[in-house]
C-alpha cells in the first residue's frame, strides 16, 4: 500500500545519494541503461521503454539523482529533464509512447511527475 511505496521511495532516496557519490559518471552515458537507478528501473520496463529509446538513460539517471538528493524534489528533476528534452521527447512520440506510459506512471505513483505528452513536454520546458 502507500506505506510501503513510502518506504522503497526513501530506500531509494538513500540509495540514490548513495550512486551519487559513488556513480554519477556511469549513469550519464546515454548508452548504459544497465547500471545504478536506471538498471534497477528496468526491472519495471516490462514493455522496453528504455530499449526503445536508450538516449534517455544518462538523462534519467541524472534527473534521478537530481530529484532524491540535497532536497531537489520535482523543481531540481523538472530542470534535469528539461535541459535533456529532445532526450525526453522520445519516450512521448511514436511507438515509444505504449511502451513508455507504464514507468511514466510508476514515477508519478512515487511522487516523480514526468510530463505525459509532448505538448506538455514543450509547454514545461
Amino acid at each position: 500500500g502507500e506505506e510501503g511505496a513510502l518506504c522503497m521511495l526513501n530506500a531509494l532516496q538513500l540509495k540514490a545519494e548513495k550512486l551519487a557519490a559513488d556513480s554519477q559518471d556511469d549513469e550519464r552515458d546515454a548508452g548504459d541503461c544497465a547500471t545504478g537507478m536506471v538498471g534497477q528501473i528496468q526491472a519495471f520496463d516490462t514493455l522496453g521503454c528504455l530499449i526503445a529509446c536508450p538516449q534517455m538513460c544518462g538523462p534519467i539517471g541524472s534527473t534521478i539523482t537530481a530529484y532524491m538528493t540535497n532536497g531537489g524534489g520535482q523543481p531540481a528533476a523538472k530542470a534535469v529533464v528539461c535541459a535533456n528534452e529532445n532526450a525526453f521527447s522520445c519516450a512521448l512520440i511514436g511507438g515509444a509512447i505504449a511502451k513508455c506510459e507504464p514507468l511514466i506512471s510508476k514515477a508519478a505513483s512515487f511522487g516523480f511527475h514526468l510530463p505525459q505528452s509532448l505538448t506538455e513536454l514543450n509547454s514545461q520546458c
